[in-house]
């Protein structure tokens, strides 16, 4: 996955001063009002949110209902992915080792963080065989969530499969060059994978074999359309459209204003595609339909998003300085919350250097 970054001006920066200067109770009141302006059709109900904090080596888990009530779970150096099963009770995380693809700085990892969520602890971790290093991506396979796949980036580059229960290594096989992260289809028949050399794949997850291959300048993420009719690809300023089938491009939204794009993501409605573009600092929210941009949110350095009813978590990583325009301001990266309905944000307190996220409906357990 790309790497880190933070809050995208001084004005920003400032906010976000204030903001941790607020007591916890007053900060909670506010994410209260926005879990009521998120519907009053949709139940909320308190979950929690995970979310990587690369540069520090370990997962922060906190309440969507007290953002201030969190747990601190160390795992291994350099974290970047974050994967639940369904019924949230346990959290898988790459300990990638390096703090981003393209400048291959740390030491490739070799393991799977495994959490119990409930209490806020790291249970055990999976080795990889000797000479995968550096696991990226990480997903369960549907539907019965019973195989855990990473890709190992560094050393052999293949694709590992562990049994998510035992650890046990199922199996593994070669992938093509620079595969850095993937997704399932819905049945587990196929995985999708994005490459930094430009390409995306579908393959076959038992044997290995790629039936099919697109050329994609830049790809950096990849999605499921609401309905899951199509495979939406993040590249630079722009959002390209695949057939699952044969990954044939059947449409593109493109000139979006912005550089490269992330991991974009479709909001359960099926209404608005979420683009994260990191250096620009904004979550660009297009309308599905008619392919314009509705609203650009400033967010700081956005990555990825967990959407979760009419609200969306967003992470933003830090930024490099060496990536940033002179004299500009540092970013450190964070969370923010992103009202999908009056599209206000909130920024989490005392969080940086967030990239993978994800919500779980498991309650953290009191200390």
């Amino acid at each position: 996955m790309y790497h880190s970054i933070h809050i995208v001006s001084l004005r920003l920066l400032a906010v976000l001063v204030i903001a941790v200067g607020f007591a916890s109770s007053n900060f909670a009141g506010e994410v209260e009002q926005s879990e009521s302006q998120a519907g009053a059709h949709h139940a909320w109900k308190e979950r929690s949110v995970l979310v990587v904090q690369e540069g520090l080596g370990r997962v922060i888990a906190f309440s969507t209902a007290n953002p201030q009530r969190r747990k601190v779970i160390a795992v291994g150096e350099k974290p970047h992915e974050i994967e639940l099963i369904p019924d949230g009770r346990t959290a898988f995380v790459s300990n990638f080792g390096l703090l981003e693809v393209n400048h291959q700085i740390g030491t490739p990892g070799t393991t799977i963080s495994v959490l119990d969520v409930r209490r806020g602890t790291e249970c055990t971790r999976f080795a990889l065989p000797s000479g995968y290093t550096a696991p990226h991506g990480l997903k369960l396979r549907p539907p019965r969530y019973r195989e855990l796949f990473t890709n190992a980036e560094v050393g052999t580059e293949g694709m590992v499969v562990f049994d998510a229960a035992s650890g046990a290594v199922l199996r593994t096989f070669t992938l093509p060059h620079g595969v850095h992260n993937f997704i399932f289809d819905a049945e587990g028949t196929a995985l999708f994978a994005f490459t930094t050399t430009g390409a995306v794949l579908r393959i076959d997850p038992d044997q290995g074999a790629i039936m099919a291959s697109a050329a994609v300048a830049a790809p950096r993420g990849l999605a499921w359309t609401w309905d899951r009719r199509h495979l939406i690809v993040g590249g630079r300023n722009e959002l390209v459209f695949l057939n699952p089938r044969d990954l044939a491009v059947e449409s593109r939204i493109g000139n979006l204003g912005v550089g490269q794009i992330f991991y974009p993501s479709a909001t359960p409605d099926g209404r608005w595609i979420l683009a994260p573009a990191v250096l620009d600092g904004v979550v660009l929210v297009i309308d599905a339909a008619t392919g314009r941009i509705a609203h650009r949110i400033e967010t700081g350095s956005p990555l990825m998003m967990a959407p979760e009813g009419r609200r969306a978590w967003v992470s933003n990583v830090l930024v490099p300085p060496e990536l940033l325009p002179p004299n500009a301001a540092p970013r450190s990266g964070g969370v923010v919350l992103l009202d999908l309905k009056t599209f206000r944000t909130v920024a989490i307190p005392d969080i940086i250097d967030a990239n993978g996220i994800g919500v779980s409906p498991i309650r953290l357990q009191k200390d």
